[in-house]
């Protein structure tokens, strides 16, 4: 018998009673499937157990966080060593990674990991950097979330990686607005190795589990690395010019979703920039960054609404959103007032609506 929460029961009954209205199942057939399900009670001694613990966790952490400089500095190394190791034992006798106590558990030992590289390395004076301590530490997180599978590790492993690339100069969002001409060979557009395999790393690791999210960050990730690094290859705006025409034409390969979605994540989040007459630099393309920012917010806008037509309604539909949100912050042409501005995309983005409903209908 499974239990379910009471709400799950309630809906569950009432829809087996719609088909015993409806004549698809008889009465009998109804009692025997709500016979397979019971109402989860709420175990309050287990709750108060829980609350208790995390209390006394966190008071012998408050306690020790006290204390910590009064400590001798072997019995600090033996709390994160003790912790780390109990957080994993926990993990293992908790179910793993199938219950949500066994994530936490492992998830607190990463923490507890990479937390100890901090104060191990000040406690002893150990030369590093700050993009050092988080290099071991996501090396740790990666590894781990290889053995263990563990989707909540990949999540943390990739927030990991946006600060050490970030602090690592690998990446570099600025370029893509103040560098006009190339600054960099070829050669150095892989400079840092380091971060092109840590990429490549957590995209085997998504490769193991295949979530949603994970997948949504790791291009996130990869959209930035390659933008930054393109910037000091060839200039902020042919860096961008390249990636919306090729968000473009990725967003055409129906063969591959997920190529599909890459792209049209590169032409609303690149197309988007290019909206803005400063990201329009170098001795041609800033002569005429206006005009070139406003042609290029139409393209955007006229593929996005092909894009709805062709069954991407979300994603259309939110950069358009940001593209009239863009503007609503900016002047409309320079001459056209806000208030005529707004009403005529209103009046296109209606028609365009009852236009696509119709034709599906």
């Amino acid at each position: 018998m499974l239990s379910i929460r009471k709400k799950d029961y309630d809906f569950l009954s009432g829809e087996i009673n719609s088909w015993v209205d409806d004549e698809i199942i008889n009465s009998e057939q109804a009692e025997k499937i709500l016979s397979l399900y019971e109402i989860k009670a709420r175990n309050l001694p287990k709750v108060l157990l829980t609350a208790g613990g995390i209390l006394l966790f966190l008071g012998f952490v408050s306690f020790i966080a006290a204390n910590w400089h009064e400590l001798n500095k072997i019995f600090r190394v033996c709390i994160i060593s003790s912790g780390y190791l109990i957080s994993l034992a926990s993990y293992i006798f908790s179910g793993k990674s199938e219950t949500k106590t066994g994530k936490s558990f492992l998830l607190l030992a990463s923490v507890i990991f990479g937390s100890g590289i901090f104060l191990i390395t000040r406690m002893y004076d150990i030369k590093m950097t700050f993009a050092g301590v988080l290099g071991w530490w996501v090396i740790q997180v990666i590894l781990t979330a290889l053995i263990t599978r563990d989707l909540w590790q990949i999540y943390l492993a990739q927030i990991i990686a946006l600060i050490w690339m970030n602090d690592t100069e690998a990446i570099n969002f600025w370029a893509l607005q103040f560098v006009r001409t190339a600054r960099v060979s070829l050669i150095e557009f892989f400079s840092p190795l380091s971060a092109f395999a840590l990429i490549i790393t957590l995209w085997l690791a998504w490769n193991l589990i295949h979530d949603r999210i994970a997948f949504i960050m790791n291009m996130f990730l990869t959209l930035l690395l390659l933008a930054s690094r393109m910037s000091l290859c060839f200039g902020g705006t042919l860096t961008l010019i390249i990636l919306v025409i090729s968000g473009a034409s990725m967003s055409f390969i129906s063969r591959w979703p997920d190529m599909e979605n890459l792209g049209l994540l590169m032409l609303g989040l690149f197309g988007l920039l290019l909206t803005w007459p400063e990201f329009w630099r170098g001795e041609f393309f800033a002569s005429y960054g206006k005009i070139f920012a406003v042609i290029n917010a139409l393209i955007v806008a006229v593929l996005m609404i092909i894009n709805i037509y062709r069954g991407h309604s979300a994603v259309g539909i939110t950069f358009c959103v940001m593209l009239v949100c863009r503007y609503f912050f900016d002047h409309l042409f320079g001459y056209i007032p806000k208030a005529w501005g707004f009403t005529l995309t209103g009046i296109i983005f209606l028609f365009a609506g009852i236009y696509f409903y119709r034709k599906k209908s």
